[in-house]
């Protein structure tokens, strides 16, 4: 009863994240997949990406991929923490700071130029450990990238 109780109360604690999620889920037609408990892992083949939403990650359909998995994992650990907050403190900074920033003004880079770019930044991944990096989607992830 616990448990159940406690299921609820996170699930409305991650409200915002989670309705999105679920509308995504839809959008995609994205079938469950089972990793692990918790969160539940979405995937389908017309998803060119990867997001944590609450309780939901969707990603491409790549089971194999146990760096994103895990990466996503840290995401939805941010989002535990977060709650409400979660959407402006870690979606608008990862959605248009780093992969809409990188999309328009990256273009010529080379792909190891960008892609360390993308995971030395806030809330994807830093390689130097100061107190807020340790609060990123890597380190929450256990995702150890070189930098």
């Amino acid at each position: 009863m616990r448990n159940k109780l406690l299921s609820v109360l996170l699930w409305i604690w991650q409200l915002p994240q989670n309705l999105l999620g679920l509308f995504l889920i839809w959008i995609y037609k994205a079938k469950e997949q089972r990793y692990v408990d918790f969160p539940s892992y979405w995937t389908s083949p017309k998803i060119t990406f990867g997001v944590s939403l609450g309780q939901y990650i969707l990603l491409h359909d790549n089971p194999s991929d146990e760096v994103n998995i895990n990466h996503e994992h840290g995401h939805s650990l941010q989002s535990r923490v977060l709650g409400p907050l979660y959407l402006v403190v870690v979606g608008v900074p990862s959605a248009v700071f780093n992969n809409w920033w990188d999309r328009v003004f990256h273009k010529k880079w080379d792909p190891l130029r960008r892609y360390k770019w993308y995971y030395g930044r806030w809330p994807e991944g830093c390689y130097k450990r100061t107190w807020w990096q340790r609060f990123t989607a890597d380190v929450l992830g256990g995702v150890a990238r070189y930098g």
